[in-house]
């Protein structure tokens, strides 16, 4: 096992889908769905540092109690838009993370054993953008860094969420089938994005409650092709229009990339965070700045 009084960061980048079926459900409640999840830049920054209890993580004396089967602790920073929201508790999938990846531990490695934890958000949360997801993968990549341990990772961090396992590949892109966890690495070009989120968020269990019917299986390739073309990929979103019914200012937040003159304007995910493609990273930032002026609520950047 490593040094017990070590740290390791990971950066856990968010992701946009380019294009989402939904073609049934499952006998298990999820849905089976076909997505290409793309990385983006925006990313957070999860640190993950072990200690004894009784010790700070450099080493110094700390009046604490020996807390059995492992102590975690989860202290959150990072800019006003995407720290909104974010629980340090036990809900968080970070620290639901840190506990499966412990509990799959011997005992022995895991008695009076102290995980600190720190967040540093940038991706803003129930966007659609995959922020929770990624950073619980990151503080499972982390701790199989720092205690060596034959842990299945893929089955924990499925555990945890249908697009946790994307996170713990390094691929630019995959495609994801079943209710997420099947995956195969795509090629896809790098493009550039501006990326718009209302006031509001979206949570992945009401934009399924909202989905307003089954929808054919995605043609990944032909979006593939488009984006190596340049041209418009005309893929869809099965949740978008649910989700549209219930909050109807996103039709406003995709009309507004469009009439941008950006390509693809689409909802990632659950949404609510929308999307679209610029023809070259001074294109994103310009646009992204004019929509974010006209648009103070929303969080606007480029990608």
């Amino acid at each position: 096992m490593a040094d017990q009084h070590a740290s390791w960061s990971v950066t856990a980048p968010a992701k946009v889908n380019l294009g989402l079926s939904v073609t049934t459900r499952r006998g298990d409640g999820f849905h089976e769905i076909e997505t290409i999840m793309a990385r983006l830049d925006l990313a957070d920054i999860v640190e993950v540092t072990l200690s004894r209890v009784g010790e700070t993580p450099d080493g110094a004396s700390r009046d604490s109690p020996t807390v059995r089967g492992g102590d975690v602790s989860l202290t959150v920073s990072g800019t006003a838009a995407a720290t909104a929201g974010v629980p340090a508790d036990d809900s968080n999938l970070v620290v639901r993370a840190a506990r499966g990846y412990l509990r799959a531990l011997e005992p022995r490695l895991v008695d009076g054993l102290r995980v600190d934890i720190t967040l540093t958000k940038r991706i803003p949360v129930a966007a659609g953008l995959g922020g929770g997801s990624s950073d619980a993968a990151a503080t499972l990549i982390a701790l199989s860094r720092l205690l060596e341990a034959p842990v299945d990772l893929h089955a924990l961090a499925l555990g945890l969420g249908s697009d946790v396992p994307f996170f713990l590949t390094s691929w630019r892109a995959g495609l994801a089938r079943g209710r997420g966890e099947r995956l195969a690495e795509i090629e896809v070009p790098a493009v550039d994005l501006v990326v718009a989120k209302p006031a509001f968020g979206v949570s992945a269990t009401e934009a399924y409650a909202l989905l307003a019917g089954f929808t054919p299986r995605l043609r990944s390739g032909d979006i593939v092709a488009a984006l190596v073309a340049g041209e418009e990929p005309g893929w869809r979103n099965a949740l978008q229009p649910g989700v549209i019914r219930a909050y109807p200012e996103l039709r406003g937040v995709i009309a507004a990339l469009r009439e941008a003159g950006l390509t693809g304007s689409i909802m990632s995910g659950s949404g609510s965070a929308c999307f679209a493609i610029a023809r070259s990273r001074t294109e994103a930032e310009a646009i992204a700045a004019d929509i974010g002026a006209a648009h103070s609520s929303w969080l606007v950047l480029p990608a």
